[in-house]
């Protein structure tokens, strides 16, 4: 006997039912086109845009992001049964530590938000901007990545995979299933 699947979520709407499950398969969203970059050291892990062996590389790394006049950020790491990231530190000196930066290029976000010079305003989303790309990793690395499927009685409709937030899951499933029924209606 297969063992029963067990949920991440599920909810019964408008005649559907909506199931959020973990992704197995989730993708890096490194892979992506993003904003910021990731300098990563650790002699185990390997998850950042740019990877480095030594202190010195990184070190060298980090001045040339300040020299540029880009944003430079902190970014740490918990290792324990599993790893976490963050922009702030952890509070065990045992298993956390600084693991690298995250840089935000002046010059990319003035090209993403069209703007001519950078404002306090721009600094201010890129700030923002760091923090949902080290939330969305984080997640990742976490294995807390999700998907929906969307059934009406045994037959599945759809399926979508690829969140990194349950929430936002459950409001695209819904968002599917309202256009579903409006074209039914």
């Amino acid at each position: 006997m297969a063992p029963i699947k067990e949920y991440i979520e599920t909810l019964k709407y408008k005649g559907f039912d909506i199931r959020i499950e973990l992704d197995e398969c989730g993708e890096s969203p490194r892979e992506w086109d993003n904003i910021c970059v990731f300098h990563i050291a650790h002699r185990h892990y390997k998850f950042g845009d740019e990877n480095y062996n030594d202190a010195y590389s990184i070190k060298e790394a980090f001045d040339e992001a300040k020299n540029n006049g880009d944003i430079v950020l902190s970014l740490y790491m918990y290792d324990h049964s599993g790893i976490t990231i963050s922009l702030a530190p952890f509070s065990c000196p045992f298993d956390s530590g600084q693991v690298g930066f995250v840089q935000v290029s002046r010059q990319k976000m003035i090209e993403e938000f069209g703007k001519k010079i950078f404002t306090k305003a721009l600094k201010k989303k890129a700030f923002e901007v760091a923090e949902g790309e080290v939330k969305t990793m984080d997640s990742f690395l976490r294995g807390e990545v999700y998907g929906y499927v969307v059934k009406r009685g045994d037959e599945a409709e759809d399926s979508c995979w690829g969140y990194y937030d349950t929430d936002e899951a459950m409001e695209e499933a819904k968002s599917l299933v309202d256009c579903m029924a409006k074209d039914k209606g």
